[in-house]
């Protein structure tokens, strides 16, 4: 007879669940479709779904998402004008991109966060909503593009500054306080290659990660 111990099995399977949540919540960028099939000529929401944020040079910080692009070609939503979710804290901005004859090839949906406040935290996935009556079916690749942001603040002192007075014209010494200033260094993960197999790399400053785009299909 064999025995098994309790406690052991169900650290194992708890492990498995664990193992496959954080392969689930890490994956790069994809479509989930809410267990739905999108269909041509049929109004539906998909959910564009980022899995992490960046990383920084460092190899170890992780880097608040300030911003997510995703363009959308013309053959799978025709309009995209009304498709973007708007989320609060975030700014839903649609573009139309044009061939050099004129004609229209896709949209870019941007989300944007108002302020760094509003970053989207670089643990855990987050979602955004595309909403349309897709236009043709097949399979498309969704170019995606997260923007991260790292912050150096520098305190810049309290100084007396000589101006000239817009009345008088005469030099006068006015008193400026102390400040901080923010500049900003971007990362970016680009989701844009067409292959699903292909295995992510890094720039050689390490500031751009690529990796597969998304795909969507329509039935």
């Amino acid at each position: 007879m064999i025995t098994v111990n309790r406690k052991l099995f169900v650290g194992i399977i708890a492990g498995v669940f664990a193992i496959t949540s954080i392969a689930d919540a890490n994956a790069h960028a994809g479509i989930d479709t809410r267990n739905g099939t999108p269909t041509k000529g049929v109004s539906s929401t998909v959910m564009l779904r980022i899995g992490h944020g960046c990383t920084a040079p460092d190899g170890v910080t992780k880097v608040a998402t300030h911003s997510v692009s995703v363009v959308i070609p013309v053959e799978l939503l025709a309009s995209a004008a009304s498709a973007a979710q708007q989320i609060p804290g975030l700014n839903a901005v649609v573009v139309t991109n044009k061939d050099a004859s004129g004609a229209i090839t896709s949209s870019t949906i941007t989300w944007t966060a108002i302020n760094d406040s509003f970053d989207i935290n670089p643990v855990g996935f987050a979602e955004f909503g595309i909403r349309g009556s897709w236009a043709t079916a097949g399979k498309f690749w969704l170019d995606t593009t997260q923007v991260c942001r790292v912050a150096t603040n520098v305190v810049v002192p309290a100084t007396i500054k000589t101006m000239t007075d817009p009345k008088t014209k005469a030099k006068i010494r006015v008193w400026v306080p102390e400040s901080v200033k923010t500049t900003y260094q971007e990362l970016k993960l680009s989701w844009t290659v067409h292959d699903s197999a292909y295995a992510s790399t890094l720039n050689d400053a390490k500031t751009i990660e690529t990796g597969p785009a998304p795909t969507i299909t329509i039935s």
